[in-house]
């Protein structure tokens, strides 16, 4: 994703992605072009999670033994096989917090159905508000289930109410507020995903393009 090898360093993970930021990140996008926001959203949004785990050398090392796992874990079971008498099960002995693991690799490969069935099964060992706010990540991010982002964003919307302390639920709500352009409700989740997590990057980032805007307002134009 970030065009770097597994042996890099993480000022070279950093370079990477700053410059992928500069090119990729939803405010650079032109105000003529709003129908394109959830796609420079879902890219920029897989760009900043490599970074956020190649930059940490203990989660890096944690997403190598995740995907050797995952790359020798079976698929999950086709729709065809599903429930079908004799099918062969994907379960295992596995427990929430595997499955979970699992899940994000599946994510940053964009393989959302398979990261989809791995958070649910997550969330049914143990419903943790984490594992639903991943999950509905998951399902908001696909494109083949628009049908399905109300239904998502309900979901996260039910993770923070389970725990408000749910920086990842709040960072994925501000994230959407910010791509319908309601940046109020988008600077409230942003700022409750610090409060709970004042180490959250992303949000963090957010927050500091917001104070910027508010600080350099945009000029108003003859196209604009």
């Amino acid at each position: 994703m970030l065009g770097v090898p597994q042996d890099a360093s993480r000022d070279t993970v950093k370079a990477a992605f700053l410059s992928l930021a500069k090119l990729y990140h939803p405010d650079r996008l032109p105000p003529s072009l709003p129908h394109l926001a959830p796609k420079i959203t879902s890219v920029f949004e897989s760009i900043r999670e490599a970074y956020e785990v190649l930059h940490d050398d203990t989660r890096r090392n944690s997403y190598l033994q995740s995907l050797q796992g995952a790359q020798a874990a079976p698929k999950p079971p086709s729709q065809a096989s599903a429930g079908r008498p004799g099918a062969p099960s994907a379960r295992g002995n596995v427990n929430a917090e595997d499955l979970f693991k699992m899940a994000e690799v599946y994510f940053r490969k964009r393989d959302f159905v398979a990261a989809n069935e791995h958070y649910e099964r997550a969330h049914t060992l143990d419903p943790k508000p984490l594992y639903l706010a991943a999950r509905a990540w998951a399902i908001y991010m696909d494109p083949s289930r628009k049908a399905d982002m109300a239904r998502a964003k309900q979901w996260m919307a039910d993770a923070v109410r389970a725990d408000p302390n749910c920086d990842r639920a709040h960072y994925q709500l501000g994230v959407i507020a910010r791509v319908e352009n309601d940046m109020d409700r988008a600077e409230r989740h942003f700022r409750e995903a610090v409060r709970a997590n004042p180490k959250h990057l992303e949000a963090n980032q957010e927050l500091r393009l917001i104070d910027m805007r508010k600080k350099n307002p945009p000029k108003k134009g003859l196209f604009r």
